[in-house]
C-alpha cells in the first residue's frame, strides 16, 4: 500500500465499480494504471508496458524470496489487489503453481479485465476470507506473500497472532512467509513484528523499504545459508528480468540483518 498526495495525480479515472465494501476505481496516466478503493491510497500499479514490472519497493522486496528458497513449487498470495505480484512470479517462474486469495469479487474483476492478470492452468483465484481460507485443509505452499488491506488502512488479520499461527501451518518445511507491514508510527511497527514473533518465533529477517513499509520473512525452517557475492549476482540477474533494482534491495538485506545471517542463526 502506497500512500499517494491525491487521487489527481493518478490520472484520468477510466473505472469505477461500488459493492457493499464501496467503490473499486481505476486511474490511467501514461502508460500506468492505478487500483485504488475511492480514496487517496494507491493500493495496485500496472506498467502496461512492462505488465510484470513491480512498481512498489516493498512487493520488489518480496521478490528476494526467490532468492532465499529456490525449490519452489506451489505459492499463496493472500490479497491479490491488481495482481502484482501473480504477474512477476509468473514472468520468472512458469511452472509454479499461484494461489491468490481476495475477499471481493469485484476486485478479481478488476484485475482480470484491467490490470493483465494471467489466465492459465497453475493460477487459482479464491474468492475468500484469507482468514477463513487459511483455516482450510489445503495444500502445504512453500512461498506465502500476506498483503491484506482495506480503505481504510491495515486489515486486522495482518498483525493478529492466530491468523499468522495458521498461516505458518500451511508452509513446507523450509517455506517463508512475507508478510508488508505498513504503519506510521513505531509502537505499530513493533506490535506487527510480535504478532508473527507469537507465530514463528525469533526465525524471522526484515527489509525496511521506502514508503513506510516493513517487509519480513519469518522461515518455518533454519536460515538460508547465503554467500553474499552470489546473493548479490544473482538478485542482480532476477532484477534484470524483471526490469527492477533488486541487486540494491539485496544489499539493504544483507545489511539490515548482517549479524544474523553471518552468525548462521536467528536473533532474539
Amino acid at each position: 500500500m502506497t500512500e499517494i498526495a491525491s487521487n489527481n495525480k493518478l490520472g484520468k479515472c477510466v473505472y469505477e465499480r461500488n459493492d457493499n465494501h464501496g467503490p473499486v476505481t481505476v486511474f490511467e496516466k501514461h502508460n500506468k494504471r492505478y487500483l485504488t478503493f475511492g480514496n487517496a491510497v494507491e493500493q495496485s500499479c500496472l506498467n502496461l508496458d512492462k505488465p510484470y514490472q513491480l512498481d512498489h519497493s516493498y512487493t520488489q522486496a518480496m521478490m528476494l524470496a526467490l532468492l532465499l528458497k529456490k525449490d519452489i513449487r506451489r505459492a499463496l498470495l493472500l490479497g491479490l489487489g491488481g495482481g502484482s505480484l501473480v504477474r512477476a512470479l509468473r514472468h520468472v517462474r512458469t511452472n509454479l503453481e499461484i494461489h491468490a486469495v481476495e475477499y471481493r469479487s469485484i476486485v478479481i474483476d478488476v484485475a482480470q479485465e484491467w490490470f493483465l492478470l494471467p489466465d492459465d492452468k497453475n493460477i487459482h483465484l479464491h474468492c475468500d476470507d484469507a482468514v477463513d481460507f487459511i483455516t482450510q485443509p489445503e495444500p502445504e505452499y512453500d512461498l506465502m506473500f500476506t498483503d491484506l488491506y482495506l480503505a481504510a488502512g491495515v486489515h486486522d488479520a495482518q498483525n493478529d497472532g492466530g491468523f499468522l499461527s495458521n498461516c505458518q501451518k500451511h508452509l513446507s518445511d523450509s517455506g517463508i512467509l512475507m508478510a508488508n507491514q505498513w504503519s506510521d508510527s513505531y509502537s505499530d511497527a513493533q506490535l506487527a513484528r510480535e504478532a508473527l514473533k507469537a507465530a514463528f518465533g525469533n526465525k524471522l529477517l526484515s527489509l525496511h523499504v521506502e514508503g513506510g513499509s516493513i517487509v519480513t520473512f519469518a522461515f518455518n525452517g533454519p536460515l538460508p545459508k547465503l554467500n553474499p557475492k552470489q546473493f548479490y549476482a544473482d538478485a542482480q540477474a532476477l532484477g534484470v528480468l524483471l526490469d527492477i533494482p533488486l541487486q540494491q534491495l539485496a544489499r539493504n538485506f544483507w545489511r539490515q540483518n548482517a549479524q544474523a545471517l553471518k552468525l548462521g542463526r536467528y536473533l532474539g
